[in-house]
């Protein structure tokens, strides 16, 4: 019995840790950035 609420201790703080660490991440909006990319001009003609 001891074991299996070892196991059971283990998995539950495993659990909190990537719950905590999935709310760290969401709690910080990303930051807006300018995407340039170039295009060739053969795209254009036809």
């Amino acid at each position: 019995m001891p074991d299996s609420l070892r196991f059971l201790l283990i998995l539950a703080v495993l659990a909190g840790l990537g719950y905590a660490a999935a709310w760290y991440l969401s709690s910080f909006p990303p930051e807006p950035a300018q995407v340039v990319k170039t295009l060739p001009h053969d795209r254009f003609t036809n």
